[in-house]
């Protein structure tokens, strides 16, 4: 992994565990599971860039779990593309999420989740409250292919219940809504809709971010994924030629 690994992660890491799930017909719609009003309402309380943000720590699981038995670097690199798209979306080469069908129990999950990341990177931009029911299969998807979900679900719920106050306004509210989750049109795509950057510890519970500098977090998870190459990404020099201003992978631009 290029970013360091969460503390929280250290366990699943080192000690590994056998593939229990199965990976026939039909498992992959049970594994994205069904929304339910809590899980909307909750995960509809986070801002789009929060979103982004936990689809990316979602997908750091998803590696993890499956460390000891995949040595292809895809879902790594779309998670680092999507931890620099919940920054800037600038830096996202959007048209480059495109995975070939995979199956089996391991290659099939890793599949299926990198193509819900590219749904919600597809919704993000014009604000589609979509993206935060793609999130809810994310998280599904996670839970399906642990051994043991006991510790995954506790870190998702303290993650969840704080990044609301994080970043605002909630997705809820800043885009096109399920009218019956909140009758008020959308308050229209601009870029203070989509919610406060966060830096990635903001997603360990364990961390105390209201005692860190933010923009220093930003800029070195920023940096060390710039490091590296990736297909998912514009590099700094194909940003400049756009006419990306201020300067590539820093904070702000």
């Amino acid at each position: 992994m290029n970013l360091p690994l969460p503390k929280y992660l250290a366990t699943l890491v080192s000690s590994p565990q056998p593939v229990k799930h199965t990976w026939d017909a039909g498992d992959d719609m049970v594994a994205l599971g069904n929304e339910t009003p809590a899980m909307l309402k909750n995960l509809g309380a986070l801002s789009f860039r929060a979103v982004l943000g936990l689809e990316a720590a979602l997908g750091e699981w998803m590696v993890a779990r499956f460390a000891h038995l995949t040595k292809d670097p895809t879902a790594d690199l779309v998670n680092d593309a999507v931890w620099a798209a919940s920054i800037d979306y600038r830096y996202l080469k959007r048209d480059a999420l495109d995975f070939p069908d995979a199956s089996g129990p391991v290659e099939g999950p890793l599949r299926d989740f990198n193509g819900g990341s590219r749904d919600i990177c597809e919704a993000y931009p014009d604000a589609e409250f979509g993206a935060v029911r793609y999130l809810i299969g994310s998280a599904n998807l996670v839970k399906y292919v642990l051994p043991n979900s006991k510790e995954f679900q506790a870190w998702f719920k303290s993650v969840v219940q704080q990044l609301p106050a994080l970043s605002k306004p909630a997705a809820r509210q800043a885009g096109a809504l399920d009218i019956q989750i909140v009758k008020q049109p959308p308050i229209g795509v601009s870029e203070a809709i989509f919610g406060t950057p966060l830096p990635r510890e903001a997603y360990d519970p364990s961390f105390d971010i209201a005692a860190a500098d933010p923009v220093a977090l930003i800029n070195a998870m920023l940096a060390r994924i710039a490091s590296r190459p990736n297909p998912y990404l514009y590099t700094p020099a194909e940003l400049k030629a756009a006419g990306f201003p201020g300067t590539p992978y820093q904070y702000p631009a």
